[in-house]
């Protein structure tokens, strides 16, 4: 690989790099540390993505690794919460404490308070924590009086300086978020003094902003300057010096123009993408790119409904949060899968039909994946504000695609037993 790329041997290196290829050996920590930061919605999604690179991955596993340290819930970039290895904690923690302190000082100032408020109440907050407590416990065990911010402050969402002082001690490195009942498929966290100790950040802020651009680089380079501006949320003059600090190769990639990668990839020749995968809605690799990158341009104009609120469907040439759970085939997006919670299965449909040994295989992983949600987690849930309901609809939808009938609400349906799963091959060529 010289200095071009057909988009074809770029997506080749995103499916394995980001171990999609599902057949990487080592702990799970290492597996998902190294493939790919994954977003935690306080939904299921997390797993759904992690079994995808660990195939047949129990719920546990997952939990323990982050129980243990070894990957830890955190603000990674864009201020959003990742799951991300530990290594990469001290850095993420001086960069989010620049962008933090920033605005939680103007934010302070519009009701006549600064910081000093909240760094005086932070100690007796830390010798508080004797035990991993939610802010509500927090209050109600506190030596004395937590401070109000009265009605000016209710104005701005800031009713009192704890949840400062939380994210205060948490950007100190003092603190850190631990799971509500060991479970990463909730917003709801519990906070615990840090466990173990952290190791030093880069020195500077544009070494630190490199080691968090290198990471990314390492499961979704090539990338372009806009989609590592998208992904990081920094403006790209700053990212040029970023990747002036880096050991990384330009090349130019077909359809997406100028692109950056790890020098020690350029002669990379990963064999072409092979075998199907059942991929979170957020997945790294279909909000990376873009999904035209890594959907077939004859089913560019298929449209598909688009997470947030009520906006209508866009084509996957254009794409990149589609609601719906994908099925990728060979690298490439070739349908779309849901839990039915009213059969305690799945439903899916491909683009194209799909030949008898890969409606096969497909039908055993809607299944699997189904059993794995309702079975061991509980639900099917994608992030906080959805419900099973919500998910019923989706798979309704999926239903009607291949010409069902339309189903009715399952608000009331009485759930069956677990492990009687039913999946249904559905395909069409006009969603």
């Amino acid at each position: 690989m010289a200095n071009s790329l057909t988009l074809a041997q770029a997506r080749a290196l995103w499916w394995h790099k980001q171990a999609l290829a599902g057949t990487t050996k080592g702990p799970l920590a290492t597996l998902l540390g190294g493939s790919g930061w994954l977003r935690t919605l306080g939904g299921t999604d997390v797993y759904i993505a992690a079994r995808a690179r660990r195939p047949g991955m129990k719920r546990a596993e997952l939990d323990a690794a982050v129980t243990a340290g070894e990957l830890r819930v955190h603000p990674a970039v864009r201020g959003c919460i990742y799951l991300v290895p530990s290594s990469a904690v001290p850095d993420l923690l001086a960069l989010n404490a620049l962008t933090w302190r920033t605005q939680t000082e103007k934010d302070l100032a519009k009701i006549g308070k600064t910081i000093e408020v909240v760094e005086a109440l932070a100690p007796a907050v830390l010798a508080t924590l004797t035990e991993p407590m939610t802010p509500d416990t927090i209050r109600k065990v506190f030596p004395g009086e937590i401070p109000s911010f009265g009605e000016p402050g209710k104005k701005i969402g800031l009713s009192s300086p704890l949840p400062l002082a939380l994210r205060f001690l948490e950007f100190a490195g003092q603190i850190e978020r631990s799971l509500d009942g060991g479970k990463l498929d909730s917003e709801r966290y519990l906070w615990r003094k840090t466990a173990g100790k952290l190791g030093a950040p880069a020195k500077d802020h544009d070494q630190r902003v490199a080691n968090v651009i290198d990471a990314f680089l390492g499961f979704a380079g090539p990338a372009t300057l806009a989609q590592l501006s998208a992904w990081s949320g920094r403006a790209q003059r700053d990212l040029k010096v970023a990747l002036d600090k880096l050991d990384v190769a330009s090349v130019t990639v077909e359809g997406l123009g100028e692109a950056y990668l790890r020098s020690a990839d350029l002669a990379a020749r990963p064999p072409p993408p092979r075998g199907a995968a059942l991929v979170a809605f957020e997945d790294n690799f279909l909000v990376n790119h873009g999904l035209a990158a890594v959907t077939d341009p004859r089913h560019h104009a298929i449209k598909a409904a688009i997470w947030g609120g009520d906006k209508a469907p866009v084509a996957l040439g254009e794409a990149n949060h589609v609601l719906s759970r994908s099925i990728v085939i060979d690298g490439r997006v070739a349908g779309f899968w849901e839990v039915d919670p009213r059969t305690s299965g799945a439903v899916w449909h491909t683009f194209d039909p799909a030949p008898r040994p890969l409606a096969g295989a497909l039908d055993e992983l809607t299944r699997g994946t189904a059993k794995f949600l309702l079975d061991e987690i509980g639900h099917a849930k994608v992030f906080t504000l959805d419900t099973m309901d919500d998910v019923q609809t989706r798979a309704d939808r999926i239903a009607k695609l291949a010409g069902d009938k339309p189903a009715r609400p399952a608000a009331k349906a009485a759930p069956r037993p677990a492990g009687k799963t039913v999946a249904k091959q559905l395909v069409t060529k006009k969603p």
